[in-house]
């Protein structure tokens, strides 16, 4: 597969040399207190912005890197965690791969600090924190317990049950800011046990646990449509202390957006833009993103980004547009049953966090590639061997949790 040139490589700017070397005891008094002021304003500066502060100099960069200091500074995504098979959840070993310009994480990604940790299945990542759903036996039947760890400080906490057997869990999903709060959630979406389409039932309810109380609570589902997850394996956003995911409205054509609040308290449901279907929603630059390709009357296919205007007018603006046969190439699209689909092997990956970058893979060969929109420029960046669904991006936390401890 061909792509167009590029001039620049996204995300290129965390790139630096590796053998700058830092020590607390190096220099004068006067140059610790300097250095200790730097990083207290740098503790403060979005993640983004320290990326490219690494690039200052050696000392800045040694600074920045030493493991004293990650604990208060903001952190980038480092990169995505991929299976060997196409589910909705990962078994080790987990395979990983890096963003351009970013540093592998130096961490247990098999989870070896986990008691039984052959038998576990890594359903998702939230800024560092790690979702678990660990097994006694080999056998991996229902009988399950959920564990939240973080492979960074090599911390964990066995979750209290929920009362659910693996059967009746449709999704589960890990939701964590630590820009709002030291607390987790877990979210659960319980499928409809007695429903008329059992090989693919409607969400009955939703549990959520809090690390901040320990327990669990179950709201019976409050939309106003039957739905179920569009697929279980794709994303879920955390975003001003909502769950958003994709749904299928049970009686109706067009996709939803499911929304649901850590209380189960509030509940919202409304339309992708365009009532397009199959798309990609993200969290990026503290807003709601939504990406697909869409067939133009002209006949062009196009991927599209939409941002969520607010919650009240359920306004979706139109971010940016770009031919997918320059994104792919040449490689065509076509139209079918009313769908839009790419005639090729594709799947999402992420949108940075902090600028106007997507990351995704395509072909038969699994490219990892990134579309800068800014500067409309694509970049083939690695092949990923044996690389399937589920991607999970994985942002290093190296602060201690009290929420987190082994039992």
């Amino acid at each position: 597969m061909s792509v167009p040139a590029e001039s620049s490589h996204p995300g290129e700017e965390g790139r630096a040399s590796p053998h700058a070397r830092y020590t607390k005891q190096s220099g004068t008094a006067i140059d610790r207190l300097a250095d200790d002021l730097l990083i207290e304003i740098l503790s403060r500066v979005p993640a983004k912005s320290l990326l490219r502060f690494r690039c200052v100099s050696s000392h800045w960069l040694a600074l920045i890197d030493h493991p004293d200091h990650r604990k208060r500074l903001p952190q980038t995504p480092a990169g995505f965690f991929y299976g060997s098979n196409y589910e909705s959840f990962l078994k080790p070993p987990f395979h990983f791969t890096s963003f351009p310009g970013r540093r592998r994480p130096p961490i247990d990604a098999s989870c070896s600090f986990l008691p039984n940790h052959r038998h576990i299945h890594l359903l998702d990542c939230s800024n560092g924190l790690f979702l678990c759903r660990c097994y006694d036996a080999s056998d991996e039947g229902d009988e399950f317990r959920y564990v939240v760890c973080n492979p960074a400080t090599e911390k964990w906490v066995v979750l209290p049950s929920s009362g659910k057997a693996a059967s009746e869990v449709a999704a589960a999903r890990l939701c964590f800011d630590p820009a709002l709060s030291p607390h987790f959630h877990v979210f659960e979406l319980v499928a409809e046990q007695e429903s008329a389409f059992p090989w693919d039932p409607d969400t009955a309810g939703v549990a959520v646990y809090s690390s901040e109380t320990g327990g669990w609570v179950y709201k019976e589902e409050r939309w106003n449509e039957l739905i179920r997850p569009a697929d279980p394996g794709s994303a879920f956003v955390f975003l001003n202390g909502y769950l958003h995911f994709q749904a299928n409205a049970r009686w109706f054509s067009h996709h939803h957006l499911a929304v649901v609040d850590t209380q189960g308290e509030t509940w919202m449901s409304f339309g992708a833009p365009g009532g397009l279907v199959d798309g990609f929603i993200q969290r990026s630059q503290g807003r709601l993103h939504y990406a697909n390709f869409q067939r133009g009357g002209d006949g062009v296919t196009r991927l599209v980004v939409y941002v969520l205007d607010n919650y009240q007018s359920r306004e979706w603006i139109l971010k940016h547009s770009a031919e997918a046969s320059y994104i792919f190439g040449g490689i065509d699209a076509y139209l079918e049953g009313g769908f839009d689909w790419i005639a090729m092997d594709f799947d999402w990956i992420a949108m940075d966090p902090e600028c106007n970058t997507i990351f995704f893979t395509a072909g038969w060969g699994t490219t990892f590639m990134c579309y800068n929109m800014d500067l409309q420029q694509v970049k083939v960046i690695s092949n990923i061997e044996d690389g399937w669904p589920a991607y999970l991006t994985y942002v290093p936390l190296y602060a201690e949790l009290q929420s987190l401890h082994a039992l």
